[in-house]
C-alpha cells in the first residue's frame, strides 16, 4: 500500500476544505492540526485553491494535503507544484487517472458503479472514492459493490456526519471517510477557527475510541503470541526491535552534586531501551533484547518495559548484576557528570549462542542499536556485529546511533569496531564530531583546493551536508541524520538537525530549550525519526518530527520520552509556548 494511503488509513478522516479567500488557508490548516488532524483535501473549486495548498503546506509542513475536485491534467500539475500529495476526482476521468498513475501520485477517482470499479482495478488502484455516499445508499451500497471486488477499498464522501462516519469506519473495506462538517463554509467565512478546532478534536476523539476495541484485540494477540512463542509478523507495520543494555540510573536530586546527595532518585533507562519505549508510546510494536540478572532489580526492569507495552519475551535472565550509572545534573556553567558502574554486568557477559536470533528477529522490520553496546566488551561487540549481519541477510532495516562514550572505550577501539559495523547499517545517526572522529571519512573537498577539508567549511549547513555526503559515499547509508547542539550553558541549549537522504539535505528549525533533563535526548530524536520513517513522512516532515521529539524530551525527568505523537505534532505546528492545556 502506498505510504500516502497508509497515512490516510491511519487518520481515518479526510477533511474536505473549500478555501474561498486565501487569507483563510493557514488559519484553517492550523485549526485542523490543533484539533489533532494533520490531513486535508483542498477542493479545486475556487481560484485560490493552488495557492491555498502551498501556504497550508508551508505553514504546517507535517500536514498531508491533497487536491480535490480535480478535473483535468493541468489541475494535477498545479496541485503537485503547490505541494499536494494526492489527487481526488469526482468521477473516473481516464486521462486524469492515467496521468497520475504515470507520475506515481495516489489518485482517488469517484466510483459509484461496478463498471467504474472494474476500470479502477485495470489501472491498479487500491482505493476509490465513493461519492455522493449518502445519496447512493451509503454503507449498504458499498458492501454490495465490495463483495465481488476484494482488492479495492473505499473512501466515502458526501453527506458524512460524525455518527455515520463511525458506521462506515466499522467496515473493514473503508480506508477513511471524507467529511466537511468540521470545516463548514460558514465557519470559515465567520473565521470561527476555534470551532473548527473543537469539531475536529471531537471527531478525532470519536475515531480514537473506535480504535480502542481493535487495539484491545491486538493486545490480546500480542499476549497470545508471547505465551505460545509465536511471532508478531503480520501485525501492521511489523516490529521495531532494540538490542542493548538496560541500566539502573541513580541521580542526585535538585541539581545537587553527588558528593552532596544523601538520597538518589531511581530511573530505568539505556539508549536502545529508551528508543523502543518511546516508539511503543507512539503506537508501534516494539521488542527489546538484552540480558538482566535473575533478581528483584532485573525483574523490576522487565516490568518497567512491560508497562509501556514493549515485548520482553526475548530478554535473557542471568549474570551477576545490573549495570548502574550515577548522574549529577549540571546547571548554568557547571556541566552534567555521569559515573558508570557497569563492569561485569549481565549484559556485558552475554554470549551469542544464548539467544536464538532467528526467532528473536521474526516479524522485525527495523532494528536499532547504538555504539554503546559494542563498547561493553569484545564478546558483546562480536554479538552486535553478528546480529547486524543477520538483519541485513533478512532484509531488516538497521539503525545505528554512534553514541561514542569515552569512559567505556578508547577512540581507536571504537573507530575500528564501529567502522566494521557500519558495513551493515542502513540509517546512521550521530553528530558532526563523532562522524569525523569515528568513521575515517574522506574529508577532502573535491574541486575546492582553497578550502582543503570538509570540516574547515565555515557555513554550518554546507559543512554538515558535506559530512553526510561523505558518510553516505563511504558506507552506502540510506539515511544520515546529524543532530546539532549549540550550548549556551548546561541549562540552555539550541537544537537542530540534518537529515540527508537520496542526495538531498533537510534541516529542522532551531529550538531554544531550557533543560530539565538532557539524558535520552538523542534517543528521543532516533525514535522520532524511526516513527516518521515507518509512517511514511517525507524527509522534511521526518526531521521536524524527530527534532520536536528530542526537544520535548529535554523537558522530562528520567530517561524515557513520555510524550505522545499528538504532543510532538503540536510542537511541530508551532505550539511551543507551554500554555496550560485545559
Amino acid at each position: 500500500m502506498h505510504k500516502v494511503i497508509e497515512r490516510i488509513k491511519e487518520a481515518k478522516l479526510v477533511p474536505v476544505v473549500k478555501i474561498e479567500y486565501i487569507e483563510d488557508a493557514v488559519p484553517v490548516a492550523k485549526a485542523l492540526c490543533e484539533g489533532g488532524l494533520y490531513l486535508a483535501e483542498v477542493t479545486f473549486r475556487t481560484v485560490c485553491a493552488e495557492e491555498a495548498i502551498r501556504r497550508m503546506k508551508e505553514a504546517c509542513p507535517q500536514m498531508l494535503i491533497g487536491a480535490g475536485t480535480v478535473l483535468n491534467t493541468q489541475q494535477v500539475d498545479e496541485a503537485l507544484a503547490s505541494g499536494a500529495a494526492f489527487i481526488v476526482a469526482p468521477g473516473f476521468n481516464e486521462k486524469v487517472v492515467n496521468y497520475c498513475t504515470q507520475k506515481g501520485v495516489p489518485i482517488f477517482p469517484g466510483c459509484s458503479h461496478a463498471s467504474d470499479i472494474e476500470r479502477a482495478i485495470e489501472h491498479g488502484l487500491e482505493v476509490v472514492k465513493f461519492f455522493p455516499a449518502k445519496e447512493l445508499g451509503g454503507l449498504a451500497t458499498i458492501k454490495a459493490l465490495a463483495a465481488p471486488y476484494g482488492q479495492v477499498n473505499f473512501m466515502p464522501t458526501g453527506g458524512i456526519t460524525p455518527d455515520t462516519m463511525m458506521e462506515y469506519l466499522g467496515y473493514e473495506r473503508i480506508v477513511a471517510c471524507g467529511g466537511s462538517w468540521m470545516v463548514k463554509e460558514d465557519l470559515i467565512r465567520q473565521k470561527d477557527f476555534k470551532a473548527i478546532t473543537k469539531l475536529t478534536a471531537e471527531a478525532v476523539k470519536r475515531i480514537q475510541k473506535g480504535k480502542q476495541g481493535q487495539e484491545t484485540q491486538q493486545h490480546l494477540t500480542k499476549e497470545e503470541c508471547a505465551a505460545s512463542q509465536l511471532t508478531l509478523e503480520g501485525l501492521g507495520e511489523g516490529v521495531v526491535a532494540g538490542f542493548g543494555e538496560m541500566l539502573l540510573r541513580l541521580s542526585a536530586p535538585d541539581h545537587l552534586r553527588l558528593s552532596q546527595a544523601h538520597q538518589l532518585k531511581m530511573h530505568y533507562g539505556g539508549a536502545e531501551a529508551n528508543v523502543v519505549v518511546s516508539l511503543a508510546q507512539f503506537g508501534l510494536n516494539t521488542r527489546f533484547m538484552t540480558k538482566l540478572p535473575e533478581n528483584d532489580l532485573g525483574q523490576s526492569a522487565v516490568n518497567e518495559l512491560r508497562k509501556y507495552g514493549v515485548d520482553t519475551h526475548f530478554i535473557l535472565r542471568g549474570g551477576e548484576r545490573m549495570g548502574l550509572y550515577f548522574l549529577e545534573k549540571g546547571a548554568s556553567q557547571r556541566a552534567s557528570k555521569v559515573v558508570y558502574d557497569r563492569a561485569h554486568s549481565a549484559m556485558s557477559d552475554i554470549r551469542s549462542e544464548e539467544l536464538d536470533w532467528d526467532k528473536a528477529l521474526e516479524g522485525v522490520k527495523h532494528f536499532f542499536i547504538t555504539g554503546i553496546t559494542p563498547a561493553l566488551g569484545e564478546e558483546v561487540a562480536r554479538v552486535a556485529l553478528k546480529v547486524c549481519k543477520k538483519c541485513q541477510e533478512k532484509g531488516i532495516t538497521v539503525w545505528c546511533d554512534l553514541n561514542y562514550r569515552e569512559k567505556l572505550w578508547t577512540k581507536e577501539e571504537a573507530s575500528r569496531t564501529l567502522q566494521e559495523m557500519m558495513q551493515y547499517v542502513d540509517c546512521c545517526l550521530t553528530n558532526e564530531h563523532h562522524a569525523i572522529s569515528m568513521l575515517d571519512l574522506d574529508l577532502v573537498v573535491e574541486g575546492q583546493a582553497e578550502v582543503g577539508r570538509i570540516d574547515q567549511i565555515a557555513d554550518e549547513k554546507t559543512r554538515l551536508s558535506a559530512i553526510a555526503y561523505a558518510m553516505t559515499r563511504k558506507y552506502g547509508f540510506k539515511q544520515v541524520a546529524l543532530t546539532i547542539r549549540h550550548s549556551v550553558s548546561a541549562s540552555l541549549n539550541s537544537l537542530s538537525a540534518l537529515l540527508y537522504t537520496e542526495g538531498k539535505s533537510y534541516f529542522a528549525p532551531f529550538y531554544d530549550v531550557q533543560i530539565v533533563d538532557r539524558v535520552g535526548g538523542g534517543d528521543a530524536f532516533a525514535s522520532g525519526l524511526i516513527y516518521a520513517t515507518v509512517k511514511g513522512y517525507d524527509p522534511q516532515e521526518s526531521v521536524a518530527f524527530a527534532l520536536a521529539s528530542e526537544c520535548l524530551k529535554h523537558t522530562i525527568e528520567g530517561d524515557f520520552n513520555e510524550v505522545s505523537v499528538a504532543e510532538v505534532c503540536a510542537l511541530m505546528n508551532g505550539n511551543g509556548k507551554g500554555l496550560v492545556q485545559r
